[in-house]
């Protein structure tokens, strides 16, 4: 029998709906309870009062820590008494299940052998009960499953009926509501230079420097999801005197720069919370890190597609990847020119924060009409006598002569092919690597402890109102000389000009006479 909350008034909600409005809040500390009230209306469907609002949010605490079955029933339990060691085993776990059978008795071992490592100096303490790994297993949604036909196995001859599935399976939301996310490697220093030596020469070694890109749009590509960005520094020196919100991304960080397990649930609930109650289907690909067993999502419904056909059925694959890539390399080449014009010392030598303002703009930069061709090109919707799998705007065109044109602009001794550097081998063989219980604990709980790094960037300055309207009057000046000026251009600057205005605070005092007189002692 399904058990009430004190307090609580009678109401068409039920306890998990509770819950979410409960994180909700959480998540929004800026939500009236009237909008609250609106929420759950646009949310659920439901006409409450704010009184249920009222009262609910008083227990907020016992619904933030209960679990539900599906009957609806309410059961708190304890929180977890090792949640760094639960974190990791938990990667481990996700990391590992597509690739052997994962035994109870394995999480336990695997479980000691974290704490072994958290805590060495109480190893001899080190014990868990079954008891510990059911509650393990409910806290994260872990269930015993069969295991049918050979793992990771894909007959060529039964493509076609899989795509047949994925078509009826997609053929059910609207093109605007079918997403596709995908994670790709970026060397951000990357130079477009194949110069052969006996020896290494000054400046010409490839920097390898990675980021991780995830990128998420629709089918008509009417929507482009805000990049998340991994990078392997929780706080580099480049970040200090930053508004991270005014970045237009969302940026994380492990060791090794990685999309993980951990990560990605992390994405799909956020991307859940933006859907604000429109229903969308998130197309992703059997990468290990893409967690399958997601609870309690409202508006995204994950579809996994088949091993071995990512590469001929995932629309960022077939092109939109590429394109983002081609327009970054694009404002790369630019940024280095600007600093020789500058004079800047090693122009080439980005960091992290000028990487993510780059692949910001190249992210803006894809057209609408590619990401949409792209789709189209993987047939994965049942074909429109209208479609057209025409991915010339992709994949050549003015966008990669305009590339190929600043890298011969940069004089490289041997200069590397344009199509090489936008696909430039290994860059994504990096996004994801199974790793040991150690590297796990390292990505994991070291990098959260860690703010402070001894990165090699250095901070941005800070820059007063008065520079920054100094900048913004130099710069009205010379779009007013400037031949290519268009009003759009003088418009923005004015804009801008206005929103600094708007923070002015006038606190100097009115001089009086007394002033200019000094009280005598």
């Amino acid at each position: 029998m399904a058990s009430k909350l004190k307090g609580v008034k009678k109401s068409t909600m039920t306890n998990q709906q509770r819950k979410l409005l409960c994180e909700y809040k959480r998540d929004h500390q800026g939500c009236t309870q009237q909008d609250l009230v609106q929420w759950v209306d646009k949310t659920f469907d439901l006409k409450v009062s704010q009184g249920t609002i009222s009262n609910t949010l008083k227990r907020s605490s016992e619904f933030l820590s209960a679990n539900f079955d599906k009957d609806g029933s309410f059961k708190r339990h304890k929180a977890a008494k090792y949640p760094d060691m639960e974190k990791v085993v938990y990667e481990w776990f996700l990391q590992h299940q597509e690739r052997v059978n994962i035994t109870g008795d394995l999480i336990i071992e695997k479980a000691v052998e974290a704490l072994n490592l958290l805590y060495p100096q109480d190893s001899s303490e080190h014990k868990l009960s079954q008891g510990w790994l059911e509650k393990f297993k409910l806290r994260h949604g872990i269930k015993s499953y069969r295991r049918f036909g050979e793992s990771g196995s894909v007959d060529i001859h039964d493509m076609e009926n899989k795509l047949e599935s994925i078509r009826e399976k997609i053929n059910q939301f609207p093109m605007k509501d079918v997403f596709n996310m995908d994670e790709t490697g970026l060397f951000y220093r990357l130079q477009a230079d194949h110069s052969l030596a006996t020896k290494q020469l000054e400046g010409r070694k490839q920097d390898k420097e990675r980021l991780t890109i995830v990128i998420c749009c629709n089918e008509d590509g009417s929507e482009k999801i805000p990049l998340w960005i991994i990078g392997k520094y929780a706080k580099p020196r480049c970040f200090k005197n930053v508004n991270m919100n005014s970045l237009d991304c969302e940026y994380r960080a492990n060791k090794r720069a990685w999309m993980t397990g951990l990560l990605f649930e992390e994405y799909v609930r956020w991307l859940d919370d933006q859907m604000h109650g429109r229903k969308i289907l998130l197309v992703v690909d059997n990468c290990p890190a893409h967690s399958n067993n997601i609870q309690g999502l409202q508006n995204v419904e994950l579809f996994f597609l088949p091993p071995n056909m990512t590469s001929k059925i995932q629309p960022c694959d077939a092109g939109i990847i590429r394109a983002f890539k081609m327009y970054y390399r694009k404002r790369f080449y630019r940024k280095i020119l600007e600093g020789y014009e500058l004079d800047i010392s090693s122009p080439e030598k980005i960091n992290v924060l000028d990487a993510i303002n780059l692949a910001v703009s190249a992210w803006r930069n894809v057209k609408q009409e590619s990401i949409a061709n792209c789709f189209r090109h993987c047939k994965i919707r049942s074909a429109n006598p209208t479609d057209s799998n025409d991915l010339n705007d992709v994949n050549s065109g003015e966008d990669i002569r305009e590339l190929e044109n600043l890298i011969t602009g940069m004089h490289y001794r041997h200069k590397m092919d344009v199509n090489e550097l936008v696909d430039y081998p290994g860059e994504n063989n990096e996004c994801y690597k199974v790793q040991s219980i150690e590297e796990i604990m390292a990505d994991t709980i070291q990098n959260s402890v860690d703010d402070e790094v001894d990165d090699d960037s250095v901070p941005l300055e800070p820059v007063t109102r008065k520079e920054a309207l100094q900048a913004a009057t130099t710069l009205h000046n010379f779009l007013l000389q400037y031949e290519n000026a268009v009003p759009q251009l003088l418009s923005a600057m004015g804009r801008f000009k206005d929103e600094l205005n708007k923070d002015l605070k006038f606190t100097k005092k009115q001089v009086t006479i007394d002033s200019f007189f000094t009280r005598p002692s």
